[in-house]
């Protein structure tokens, strides 16, 4: 059984000219061991966890690695999987099994499926816009196009399903960039993932150890 998330942010502060990362509140340098109360370089900060409940996190664009999740297993290398949420929380996304929609307003679905319960959020529309994003959720989830038979994993996958029903949104920024896969991950998913790679690494390195220190840059 796949452990339960606990999203926890990443406590910062810099001293002895290092930068040093913590899940608990450090109340002396792990280096010197002097008190932090009166000697910090700066005030302290936080990094943010970037991941979340899909369900959680009503009319976005939703990220997971394909296989595994992003904090204990995911590598570069590995394929990531998109899909969407509703505004009442259900997951729409497309895969080797066609359209699954999976609704999150019951717990006992929510506690079978824990696939995106660790996902990026990479985009979500203001309020304003749910009713149409809902209606074209339902327009595009009745085509023939996103059945199982026509499922391509190199060519009609899960992008070719987000970018096509932004392509029927017609929201905003999202209207230039849903023509283009290369386009639209470089300027809309590359930053959300880059910032969570930045976590990931030093949530591993914090694995058997309270804290965790690098250069300041």
């Amino acid at each position: 059984m796949r452990k339960m998330f606990d999203s926890r942010d990443l406590m910062c502060l810099r001293h002895c000219n290092k930068t040093i990362f913590s899940y608990d509140v450090l109340v002396q340098c792990p280096i010197c061991c002097k008190s932090l109360g009166e000697s910090l370089d700066e005030t302290p900060f936080t990094l943010p966890c970037p991941f979340v409940r899909a369900y959680q996190h009503p009319c976005s664009i939703v990220l997971r690695p394909s296989v595994g999740d992003f904090l204990s297993s995911f590598q570069n290398q590995n394929n990531l999987h998109i899909g969407l949420t509703s505004s009442n929380g259900t997951i729409y996304e497309f895969d080797v099994k066609g359209l699954v929609k999976t609704p999150f307003n019951n717990r006992t679905v929510a506690l079978k499926d824990e696939s995106w319960d660790q996902c990026l959020v990479i985009a979500q529309v203001p309020e304003s816009w749910y009713d149409r994003w809902d209606e074209v959720l339902e327009q595009i989830s009745t085509d023939q196009s996103w059945s199982e038979e026509m499922y391509e994993k190199d060519s009609h996958n899960c992008y070719t399903f987000v970018l096509g029903f932004l392509k029927a949104l017609e929201y905003g920024e999202f209207s230039a960039l849903c023509h283009d896969k290369l386009l639209f991950s470089e300027k809309i998913v590359a930053s959300k993932t880059q910032n969570a790679a930045k976590y990931i690494t030093i949530h591993r390195k914090l694995q058997g150890c309270n804290y965790f220190t690098e250069e300041q840059e």
